[in-house]
């Protein structure tokens, strides 16, 4: 009889001590999803992004390739798609002397000098600029021209006043958007192309643009000048004679033509 009682006892002392431990785990696991504790290695792994903060890649001996700007950057106009970026990435590759990788392109339809500005505070893109040792860049039409809209509307045909009301602050931004380059990026090569004249065919817009042309790559050029490992790649001349030739059907983007010139111009001035 007192083996059934110790064997009671002992059952109900364990029954309690399984309910105790079932109350304080589950009190402890609720504690812990509505009062989570921090997970000290993802706090410090996230303490710093490294988007904004990872220093640009180390010298492999290899071309390393970003294109950023406006429409000429995405290669709008070209019928296989690749723009003068991809062209002279090709290019280079045939030379066979390098590896050659093609990061991305960054170029975007209708920017302008203050939208490029703004681009340049992505943390995206400065990852991707940091990762270049050249970046290409094409901007400055859309703020002259409105995109091309001049010509193809007619409302607004591009005039020396205007022109000269436009220059000014435009050309203001370039060399700002140089100088956040360079501080994204102090080492890569930066080859900024040089506009052309997309109405040199046209008699009653020609002298306007290629005076206008010609002010904006004359300033472009003095602030290229003034900075480290900085070079303009002149487009104006591979245009002048012969627009239509080398102009897409908008009469504004390079054609297919036009874009492989605009990239064996980029190649020769690496060589």
């Amino acid at each position: 009889m007192n083996s059934w009682k110790w064997i009671w006892r002992t059952t109900a002392v364990l029954s309690a001590l399984s309910a105790l431990l079932l109350a304080v785990g589950f009190g402890y696991g609720a504690q812990e999803l509505m009062f989570p504790r921090p997970n000290l290695a993802n706090a410090d792994a996230s303490a710093v992004a490294p988007l904004t903060e990872r220093a640009p890649s180390t010298e492999d001996g290899s071309y390393r390739i970003v294109a950023i700007g406006d429409s000429l950057a995405k290669g709008t106009g070209d019928a296989t798609g690749q723009g003068f970026a991809r062209r002279a990435a090709v290019l280079l590759g045939q030379s066979g002397d390098r590896e050659v990788r093609f990061l991305n392109n960054l170029g975007i339809n209708g920017m302008t000098t203050q939208e490029l500005l703004t681009e340049l505070n992505e943390p995206g893109v400065r990852y991707v600029l940091k990762e270049a040792n050249i970046i290409l860049l094409s901007i400055g039409a859309n703020d002259l021209f409105q995109g091309g809209a001049a010509l193809q509307t007619s409302t607004e045909a591009p005039d020396a006043n205007a022109l000269d009301t436009a220059l000014p602050s435009a050309s203001q931004r370039l060399g700002e958007a140089l100088d956040q380059l360079r501080v994204i990026n102090p080492t890569a090569r930066i080859i900024y192309l040089g506009l052309y004249n997309p109405f040199g065919d046209i008699e009653s817009l020609r002298d306007e643009g290629d005076l206008g042309i010609a002010e904006w790559n004359a300033q472009a050029s003095a602030r290229i000048a003034k900075g480290k490992n900085m070079v303009l790649t002149p487009t104006f001349d591979l245009f002048e004679r012969d627009p239509g030739a080398y102009l897409s059907s908008d009469h504004f983007h390079p054609n297919s033509d036009g874009y492989e010139r605009i990239a064996q111009r980029i190649v020769q001035g690496l060589e």
